[in-house]
């Protein structure tokens, strides 16, 4: 499904979507993220809007993040912005 300004809502989440979070997220500790929803944006590269359930290891605290991620045509994927939506 097509939304405003060229995103893209994903009915399944690939292998490598998944991989793209992995990647951008690798240096983080103590927090999980597992995707639920993904939409994606081509750019000069692609924008990568996550919405995950999200896990902090330190207070079993749980909640709902939106995690926007940029991957170049070549290179690795960055995080740009996470956000706890709920």
């Amino acid at each position: 499904m097509k939304i405003s300004r060229g995103w893209k809502v994903h009915n399944n989440i690939t292998d490598d979507d998944i991989n793209v979070l992995k990647t951008a997220l690798s240096e983080l500790i103590g927090v999980e993220y597992e995707p639920k929803i993904l939409a994606t944006q081509s750019v000069n590269g692609t924008n990568y809007c996550f919405i995950c359930k999200s896990k902090v290891a330190a207070h079993n605290g749980q909640g709902i993040s939106k995690v926007m991620i940029y991957k170049p045509l070549t290179g690795d994927a960055k995080i740009t912005s996470i956000e706890c939506i709920l």
